[in-house]
């Protein structure tokens, strides 16, 4: 089999294996490879991982002279293959190892154990298909609002909204929320369902490439082992198990109007919320004041290094005053597709920005329905809580 192909395959699976072996059983950091001969549609080499939670399944082109499955220490199966100059690598069983030659290279592994390898969950039964792009884009989009404390599992997700309509994808760490829509092709009738799938899946996904157009979408809520939710695109597939819980009723924060609106160039007000932030801290974050079409940004305090930048805006109204965490708004920004970035603030007294969330969008992303909805299908919205300053201070 080619090197190149089997490099790929192996490091994919592998970044799915357990990230803290010594906290799982050994036999979930080995790579089972399967091997079938016939057919050439059928024939081959399939890369499977499994951490009970989290399956992958990556196929290679290979001639197999006999069919079998065998499990190889994971990771440095990886690293061996990826070692690798040759182009073609061979692959046999010899006793209680494995024996890879490429070129003049000959390496040997101990073998682990398939018998005590978990069974591999099935792919879910196909629910409908979403152009790969659109999807990887709105994964990276909402992925940087999902949670990574895990006492709370359910925020740690992307919710996954599936109608007739299209896919609407959400993520919330209860300081940020970021919510995307877009189309997708079902292939069942009245598709109608809700996902909370780990983010860090999705995002693995999303930033795989591929040379699949579409992602096929399988859903099976009724596995008694938990529901699942499977993504296959070229012959690769990924089959998450749903986390369980309540996510917050998001549409009920996403507000019908903004009292204000400031208009900027994403790229300048992203270059000068990243050069401010240098000197940010915990106690002297990014402040924003916001006057006659300018911001001026700031951050630091009196008794140590601080920075200013003023940024030219489209802005008529009060003077605002409001603080935010740098980093949630580079990465609110980061997400933006268009040129121009709009921050709606929703208080209506300036007295009350700091205590009221602010909502950035696209300037070109469209009006919104009443249901919280963009009126276009699906734009990117991202809604940010401001620091709330202390009155005593």
């Amino acid at each position: 089999m080619e090197r190149d192909v089997l490099a790929d395959a192996t490091g994919w699976a592998a970044r799915h294996l357990p990230s803290r072996p010594g906290q799982t059983p050994t036999v979930l950091t080995g790579l089972l490879l399967e091997a079938s001969a016939g057919a050439p549609a059928t024939a081959g080499l399939v890369v499977c991982a499994f951490d009970t939670e989290v399956a992958v399944r990556a196929p290679v082109a290979a001639e197999v002279a006999e069919p079998g499955r065998v499990l190889v220490p994971g990771r440095l199966l990886a690293d061996i293959v990826r070692s690798l100059s040759a182009t073609v690598v061979e692959v046999e069983v010899d006793g209680e190892r494995l024996v890879l030659r490429c070129g003049s290279v000959r390496f040997t592994v101990p073998l682990m154990d398939p018998a005590d390898y978990p069974e591999l969950p099935r792919f879910p039964a196909p629910i409908g298909e979403v152009d790969t792009l659109g999807f990887a884009a709105a994964v990276g989009q909402v992925a940087p609002a999902a949670g990574r404390d895990e006492t709370v599992p359910v925020l740690t997700a992307i919710r996954l909204e599936i109608t007739g309509r299209g896919l609407t994808l959400a993520a919330t760490d209860r300081y940020r929320l970021a919510v995307r829509g877009i189309p997708w092709q079902p292939t069942v009738e009245d598709p109608w369902a809700l996902a909370h799938v780990p983010a860090r899946v999705l995002a693995e996904v999303a930033r795989t490439p591929t040379p699949a157009s579409r992602i096929v979408v399988g859903l099976d809520v009724a596995d008694p082992a938990g529901a699942r939710l499977g993504l296959a695109a070229a012959g690769r597939q990924t089959i998450v198990r749903l986390i369980d819980g309540t996510f917050p009723n998001y549409r009920k924060l996403l507000p019908d109007t903004a009292a204000y609106t400031v208009t900027a160039s994403t790229a300048a007000l992203a270059a000068a919320v990243r050069r401010v932030a240098v000197v940010a801290t915990r106690t002297a974050p990014l402040r924003f004041t916001l006057s006659t079409d300018q911001i001026v940004a700031e951050a630091g305090d009196g008794g140590g290094a601080q920075a200013s930048e003023t940024i030219p805006v489209e802005y008529a109204g009060p003077e605002l005053s409001v603080l935010f965490n740098p980093q949630y708004l580079l990465d609110g920004l980061g997400a933006v597709e268009d040129d121009e970035a709009t921050i709606g603030f929703v208080a209506a007294d300036p007295g009350e920005a700091s205590a009221r969330p602010a909502v950035l969008t696209g300037k070109d992303s469209g009006a919104r329905g009443r249901d919280g909805r963009p009126a276009d299908g699906g734009a990117f919205r991202y809604l940010l809580m401001p620091i709330r300053t202390d009155p005593s201070a």
